[in-house]
């Protein structure tokens, strides 16, 4: 194990880009809901620039609350949490890196998660007994780049901070550390892997963007794939159709129920079997008459709108 001191921010991102990191691992076992080997592959080779998330909004809140979430554990469970500014190796397993929310005073690994809603975490009280298997992977990289026998995983869910005690599993280290040494032996050997065309849409648009414009004749087997993706767009296109018509459907049949219960329209709740409906009407703003003083200012206006939401 060696431990690199991280100077700045570029210097995290140049350590980053240069090793399999605990954030990157469950891409490479196919569990990542962000990022896929593909991505992975073509990101660490230096073809695609690394995903941009720092506007997404569930990642600004884990960044905020972080700091919160570990002085809340610091207080509720007494752990004696310092946060590090190290970036950890793997001298059996080279590209292998992490760096870790903070560590306790046995240096033990503690990453810090936070979910809105509690999807795939299970728990009893302040402690989780089961977590999304990105996380516990994630965790296990941090620990093979420890000598520590445990790792904590902290969440907030559901407004209250629970903890899970994960063991090292050297059986998955090991596995870990093959993944990660078949990843580079393929960078190396320029073996691109097979995209996934579901998940990779948008990374593999971004990578077509960087390359440059020219006309492209493709080979005749490659035409039936114009022929699906026209298909595709036909059959989405009549779907939308029937779904807004059997929306209309539904909205004529509710209209028809409130008109005999004498009840506003601006509002419902709907319920039919398992099925669940709900509609708002937002009226509309008329705006302000402009006056000559007003000239230059943004007047706000908005028609009305109503939404329909069905589950």
């Amino acid at each position: 194990m060696a431990i690199i001191n991280v100077r700045d921010q570029k210097h995290w991102h140049e350590l980053r880009s240069q090793h399999v990191g605990g954030s990157d691992i469950a891409a490479l076992f196919g569990l990542s809901p962000y990022s896929s080997r593909w991505q992975l592959w073509m990101e660490k080779a230096g073809k695609l620039p690394p995903e941009d998330i720092s506007g997404n909004k569930a990642v600004q809140a884990g960044t905020f609350l972080e700091s919160g979430i570990a002085n809340w554990a610091s207080h509720r469970w007494s752990m004696d949490l310092a946060k590090v500014n190290d970036y950890y190796t793997v001298d059996s397993c080279p590209g292998m890196g992490a760096s870790f929310d903070y560590i306790t005073k046995n240096g033990a690994p503690v990453e810090i998660k936070w979910s809105a809603r509690g999807y795939g975490w299970v728990y009893n009280g302040e402690e989780i007994n089961e977590a999304p298997e990105n996380y516990l992977l994630q965790v296990q990289h941090q620990l093979a780049c420890t000598t520590s026998d445990h790792a904590w995983l902290v969440a907030l869910i559901d407004d209250e901070p629970r903890r899970m005690k994960v063991p090292r599993n050297d059986n998955i280290i090991d596995a870990i550390k093959h993944e990660i040494k078949l990843f580079w032996k393929s960078i190396d050997e320029g073996k691109e892997p097979e995209p996934d065309y579901k998940t990779d849409v948008a990374a593999i648009t971004q990578l077509m963007g960087t390359l440059p414009k020219s006309n492209v004749v493709l080979d005749d087997e490659d035409v039936p794939l114009f022929a699906e993706y026209k298909s595709a767009k036909e059959e989405e296109k009549n779907a939308a159709a029937r779904a807004e018509e059997a929306k209309s459907s539904l909205l004529i049949k509710v209209r028809a129920k409130l008109e005999l219960m004498n009840t506003s329209q601006d509002k419902a709740s709907v319920k039919c079997g398992v099925h669940k409906m709900s509609i708002n009407s937002v009226p509309s703003n008329p705006g302000k008459e402009i006056t000559p003083d007003m000239v230059g200012t943004m007047i706000g206006k908005r028609s009305g709108y109503t939404t329909v939401r069905i589950t």
